[in-house]
């Protein structure tokens, strides 16, 4: 019996995203693609942890017209596998200022690599988007340090702050405070990027670069495999991704070290991602896909949805053209088949979309919080029904 994990994206990416909604789609885009038959689901929580537990997520059909049975035909399962409390359970209870600073120092750190980027002609054609996004990090991680001289006001009645060190600071708060405010109100969506973007990438490096987090979230996927594999039918499990939930199970397809497990390499015969930032951590994080066991290259076939106007989605090609992919992560063995997946015109790279964040926020217009929209479901759905990974008995 088919059967899916549902790997999102981490933060902002799973707002208005969840394993239900998923399904919903799918099961919509299966009710398009046949006649006389409606589909629909049902959701149970089931746990394959102690304290880790997963929605597994039904999609049933039933003729139309005949009331929903327990004998109607069971088509798909997806189960969700939630990792963000654990990617992030070590950063989420820090303060405002601490997050800051962590931002401040990765920022700093990759100031070379992003210049270097700007420079060099290589597959990664979309450096200068992600310079002004970084600079725009930038900028937030200062703002919030530039508050720090008004904090000490509050100690001018205390003697080390009296003379010239108190009017020395009151001249840094009378510059920096209107800096501050001009960040905060005039940068696209610096409200949201205060508060939350400095923990996700912060908690990405952390992943990318030292490997904090990854054991116990690989561990808690294969936990999760070993349970459909024991409470399925003969199940062959298919990983369906988006953003960061790619890197995720790249990760478990092709570690780093040991050969993946013996449930993954046995069952699992389909990846399918999403806007994956693959050249993007490729070009700023070179190492972290090099030395993978390749033991899963030629056992799954790999499916990949892209748009050209999203700054972080790979096409696996040499440009930021529309096309098959080139190359995978492990050279030719697992080369995607690309999927292209737009909602809006192409445009020329302008200043306009330059500075308003365009070709990022694209990254999030794979779907919106509508279950009955259109969506690149329907591209990924009619590609599986075509590769065979499913059929619809009528």
């Amino acid at each position: 019996m088919p059967t899916a994990i549902y790997i999102a994206g981490l933060g902002q990416s799973t707002n208005k995203e969840s394993v239900e909604k998923y399904a919903a789609r799918y099961s919509k885009e299966l009710e398009y693609s046949t006649s006389g038959l409606n589909f629909y689901t049902k959701v149970e929580k089931i746990y394959y942890n102690d304290d880790q537990s997963s929605l597994a997520v039904r999609i049933y059909q039933h003729p139309k017209g005949e009331q929903k049975s327990d004998k109607d035909t069971l088509v798909y399962t997806f189960y969700d596998f939630e990792y963000n409390e654990l990617l992030n359970q070590k950063f989420q209870n820090k303060n405002l200022l601490f997050k800051n600073i962590a931002l401040l120092l990765l920022v700093i750190r990759k100031f070379p690599r992003l210049i270097f980027s700007l420079r060099k002609k290589s597959a990664y054609t979309k450096g200068g988007q992600t310079f002004y996004m970084f600079f725009l990090f930038l900028m937030m991680a200062f703002a919030v340090l530039f508050l720090l001289p008004s904090i000490i006001s509050l100690f001018k009645d205390y003697p080390i702050f009296k003379g010239e060190t108190m009017c020395y600071l009151s001249k840094i708060s009378q510059f920096t405070i209107p800096i501050t405010t001009f960040l905060i109100l005039f940068i696209p969506e610096s409200s949201t990027l205060l508060t939350k973007v400095a923990a996700e990438f912060t908690t990405i490096d952390n992943y990318i670069q030292y490997g904090e987090q990854a054991q116990i979230i690989q561990g808690n996927l294969d936990a999760l495999i070993e349970y459909i594999v024991e409470n399925e039918e003969n199940p062959t499990i298919h990983l369906h991704t988006y953003s960061f939930g790619s890197v995720i199970a790249l990760d478990a397809l092709f570690p780093l070290g040991n050969e993946p497990s013996a449930n993954i390499q046995n069952n699992i015969n389909l990846l399918i991602t999403v806007g994956a930032p693959y050249e993007f951590i490729n070009n700023y994080y070179p190492n972290f896909y090099r030395k993978r066991i390749n033991k899963m290259s030629e056992k799954i076939e790999w499916i990949n949805v892209y748009s050209t106007m999203d700054a972080f989605a790979s096409n696996f090609r040499n440009d930021n053209k529309v096309g098959e992919a080139k190359y995978g992560i492990m050279g030719k063995k697992e080369v995607p088949i690309n999927l292209n997946y737009e909602i809006a015109r192409r445009e020329k790279y302008n200043l306009f979309s330059f500075l308003t964040l365009k070709h990022i926020t694209m990254h999030q217009s794979y779907w919106d919080d509508s279950k009955s929209g259109q969506s690149c479901t329907r591209l990924i759905c009619n590609k599986m029904k075509e590769l065979k990974y499913f059929s619809i008995t009528t």
